[in-house]
């Protein structure tokens, strides 16, 4: 028997079947298009994405290698906080406004208010921001009255994508926790919440458990995409979390780098997490893992500003990997700050910008990267710093993503850190996550976390050197007082 891992991500779908022993059988993606109609706006066709999602999974489906290890459980990695209307038989009202769309902005500050910042991280983990479910639907029934009278819910690719395969829409503990009408610790909907916001109840899914099976699939999904009748369809969970699954980050202490667009990191925890973390940008959701509960730190400037800067500078990857093999042991002589996108939690207007200092006209492309590269390693190990600060203890990094290809890179995040860091293998820890989630759900692994020990295969092992980073104090202390 094998398992299906669906990502369902902001620009693309991606879906991979795996064998019990956790080798991919097959693998499709498929594209799907974002629109901006207006400068500020990014909007996804919710019928794009749905076509996408059912030629890719037929065609790993179809695949000779699966039909000969049918699978018996699909789950999600969802790219949450992106949800949009949806009417009584299951079609999409309106399109998908994605996480950096602006719109609502004044929505979430009204929100917002209703708490203080530290009551709302200790009821639901996070501050309101615009991209919240809820705010998102406020949105809509401000914005566009005329959808929202005919909307019967308002659903994230997680539940949307389970209504169509199984029937049913159910959202996992994780997606549901980004709503901010989500009580974390009850784990269920807040009728409190839920009237101060004043979101309509009946707009809301059902949730469960991560990893718990939601149904089998429908005899129409089956005909559409060639699985089998007996297949179940297990919840999955919010895509950064399905990552840390994926990357073997479930256990108190590991931590899960995604070196992706976003340089951002998953860390599990136990219950009692410090309030004011709220004003560092982290968030808490609940975590498919033996904690329940795990924080979220987001940093926008991640292979985001490397690749510009390769852009701008028409530096090669291979040309950039030669030049960081020749650097010595200590930092450059360009000094970079790499916050040229803000987070989440930081208002663009205050001015929040990257910069490059220290160039000379022997500089080359080389140095500029270089700097890029040092400053977001020292932006990652601050982030740990700070909790390290409030008694909460990473002991080993475990990276993924198109970051983790460079040695020298992580590396540095080592001798930063003080903590080893490993290379995962794994191409699409989502997918492979979901498909783990599957797992369990339908009893083929008795845990989350037995099922990443025996599943997760560490392709290095990178040990801290203190000399080296002994060297960068005086650039973290720079980039810390700019």
């Amino acid at each position: 028997m094998s398992l299906v891992g669906i990502d369902l991500g902001t620009s693309a779908i991606k879906v991979v079947a795996y064998g019990i022993d956790g080798i991919v059988l097959a693998a499709a993606r498929r594209t799907v298009a974002g629109h901006h109609p207006e400068p500020g706006h990014w909007e996804v066709d919710v019928t794009k994405s749905t076509e996408a999602f059912w030629a890719a999974l037929r065609e790993v489906v179809c695949n000779p290698a699966v039909k000969g290890d049918p699978p018996v459980a699909v789950s999600f990695s969802s790219s949450g906080r992106e949800v949009f209307p949806v009417a009584g038989d299951g079609s999409p009202l309106g399109p998908c406004l994605m996480t950096a769309d602006t719109r609502g902005d004044d929505v979430a500050a009204r929100t917002a208010q209703l708490r203080s910042p530290e009551a709302w991280f200790a009821l639901t983990g996070h501050l309101p921001r615009r991209m919240d479910p809820v705010n998102r639907a406020l949105w809509w029934r401000e914005r566009r009255p005329e959808i929202a009278r005919r909307t019967r819910w308002f659903m994230n690719w997680h539940e949307y994508f389970a209504l169509c395969l199984a029937g049913r829409p159910v959202a996992d503990w994780s997606d549901a926790g980004t709503w901010a009408t989500y009580d974390i610790q009850a784990g269920s909907w807040s009728s409190e919440r839920i009237a101060e916001t004043g979101i309509d109840r009946a707009w809301l899914p059902e949730v469960l458990p991560n990893a718990t099976p939601i149904g089998r699939i429908t005899r129409e999904a089956a005909a559409r995409t060639g699985l089998g009748p007996e297949v179940l369809v297990v919840t999955g969970a919010y895509d950064a979390y399905a990552a840390a699954v994926g990357s073997g980050a479930v256990d108190p202490g590991v931590v899960g780098l995604a070196c992706g667009t976003w340089h951002s990191f998953v860390m599990p925890v136990e219950e009692g997490w410090p309030p004011d973390l709220v004003h560092s940008g982290m968030s808490v959701f609940p975590h498919p893992g033996p904690t329940g509960f795990a924080i979220l730190a987001t940093d926008p400037n991640g292979m985001s500003v490397i690749d510009w800067a390769r852009s701008l500078t028409g530096l090669s990857i291979d040309e950039l990997d030669a030049g960081l093999r020749e650097a010595g042991p200590g930092p450059g002589h360009v000094l970079a700050d790499p916050a040229f996108t803000p987070p989440p939690h930081v208002d663009a207007a205050t001015g929040f910008g990257g910069s490059v200092s220290g160039l000379t006209l022997a500089s080359t492309s080389v140095d500029i990267v270089r700097a890029l590269l040092e400053g977001i390693a020292c932006r990652f190990v601050d982030a740990l710093d700070l909790l390290r600060g409030h008694g909460i203890a990473p002991r080993l990094v475990r990276a993924t993503g198109g970051g983790a290809r460079s040695a020298w890179w992580l590396q540095l995040h080592a001798d930063l850190s003080g903590l080893p860091v490993e290379i995962v293998d794994q191409d699409e820890p989502g997918a492979f996550g979901a498909a783990i989630l599957a797992g369990v759900g339908v009893g083929a692994y008795p845990s989350v976390s037995e099922a990443v020990n025996r599943l997760i295969r560490v392709d290095h092992q990178f040990e801290p050197n203190q000399d080296r980073g002994a060297r960068y104090a005086s650039v973290r202390q720079r980039l810390v007082t700019r």
